[in-house]
């Protein structure tokens, strides 16, 4: 019975997604659907406050900044000797809000649960707040869909911050067609240049400035400095993190870094993490030619896709917005930094993503490949998927890596 779910969910997904893709004045378009979107909460009813920000006046990017309570500094009582321990247990609240079972609250944290649940979250400039690594996460929707606020999206980033104790921050970068590559990079780019003005913005500013109710603005009245990533993030702990067609493009930004031609400081990316990248390639891999016509996503839709996403004229399958590892820029492989990519046995990329790590482990780089076996493309991050168990592992997984290879500080 699962298969045969799966089976028409799937068929049901790949008829929408090349309904959508239409022609028009000799022009390969894309009708775009309407999707569920959920809207931000800046308090901490589950554990986890949200709220939109837009990084520039013209609006051209957008993100959702993810808070883990974690920030009011909790402490952690679990027993190290239990599998998964440090990871976050569930319980449910007086209120019906879920809370941390395995943290011993302190007094300030009990009474902001009991008297500010409700109420926007701010936190006090003044005194010295608890940081945060940070995790850059870009949607998945094959460049051409999706977006930061879709509700697969919103669960997803919630767990991640949660279970890996960090800020995240959902970029909403810009979508193709009317978009092309490298559109979604420099986007990605533009939010890590935005990281390291905040960095910037609150050495120089002063402390009464920061802490003023509307943070600090410039002649337009215009918020330079975010109050929750002033206060909470570490910009020595950044890690980018994609799913699907986003973890193509966070593969491309941390490219970009790796060409040591961005000026970041203070802000450090040392870890990536790439769910089901959509990479591509002129030669057919095993799996390409074995899985052609698989699950969610198969050989046709995927050349169709393509065309949609790369300029015009330039639509060839050697083009670096596809390949990763054309011999023109692996090179550039060695600067890259760790990297775990999850791939799944049904999908037809998962040779690609086992190449990827092939040539990062060649370059001496730390990379680490999961291969998750009945698992579909994008299995994290899909609707009827979201909640299987298959993807509640992967994201225990994703958080025990990250506690390896990005410093925490757990108590």
């Amino acid at each position: 019975m699962h298969t045969i779910l799966l089976r028409l969910t799937s068929w049901h997904y790949k008829y929408n997604l090349r309904r959508s893709i239409v022609y028009k004045d000799g022009k390969t378009l894309f009708k775009r659907k309407a999707h569920r979107t959920v809207p931000p909460n800046a308090s901490f009813t589950d554990g986890v406050a949200t709220k939109d920000c837009s990084l520039d006046l013209t609006n051209r990017v957008s993100i959702r900044i993810f808070l883990p309570d974690h920030c009011l500094g909790t402490q952690i009582t679990s027993n190290i000797s239990k599998p998964f321990s440090w990871l976050p247990e569930r319980s449910e609240h007086f209120d019906g809000s879920s809370v941390l079972s395995s943290y011993d609250a302190s007094p300030e944290y009990q009474k902001f649960e009991e008297n500010e649940v409700k109420k926007a979250y701010y936190p006090n400039m003044k005194k010295k707040n608890k940081k945060l690594p940070v995790i850059l996460q870009f949607h998945d929707g094959a460049f051409v869909n999706g977006s930061k606020d879709m509700e697969a999206n919103d669960i997803f980033c919630r767990r991640i911050a949660k279970m890996c104790r960090s800020v995240v921050i959902a970029v909403g970068y810009r979508l193709a067609p009317e978009h092309k590559f490298p559109s979604s990079r420099d986007d990605g780019i533009e939010t890590l240049r935005w990281l390291a003005r905040q960095a910037n913005l609150a050495e120089f500013s002063s402390s009464d400035a920061i802490s003023a109710s509307v943070g600090l603005v410039d002649s337009f009245s215009y918020m330079l400095a975010d109050p929750w990533v002033t206060a909470h993030v570490d910009y020595s702990r950044c890690v980018l993190l994609g799913v699907g067609a986003g973890g193509s493009i966070a593969e491309h930004v941390a490219r970009e870094v790796a060409s040591l031609s961005l000026e970041l400081d203070p802000v450090k990316v040392v870890a990536q993490v790439l769910i089901c990248p959509m990479f591509g390639g002129l030669a057919l891999l095993p799996s390409e030619v074995l899985l052609a016509d698989t699950y969610f996503l198969d050989r046709d839709t995927m050349l169709l896709l393509w065309k949609l996403v790369l300029p015009e004229g330039e639509n060839s399958l050697d083009h670096p917005a596809v390949d990763p590892l054309l011999p023109s820029r692996i090179h550039l492989l060695r600067h890259m930094p760790s990297t775990l990519v999850i791939s799944a046995e049904l999908d037809m990329l998962r040779d690609r993503a086992a190449a990827y790590v092939d040539a990062l482990k060649r370059w001496h780089v730390d990379a680490t490949l999961l291969n998750y076996r009945n698992a579909v493309h994008q299995f994290v991050t899909l609707e009827p998927l979201v909640d299987a168990k298959l993807a509640q592992a992967c994201l225990e997984d994703i958080a025990i890596w990250f506690g390896k290879h990005v410093k925490q500080e757990w108590c």
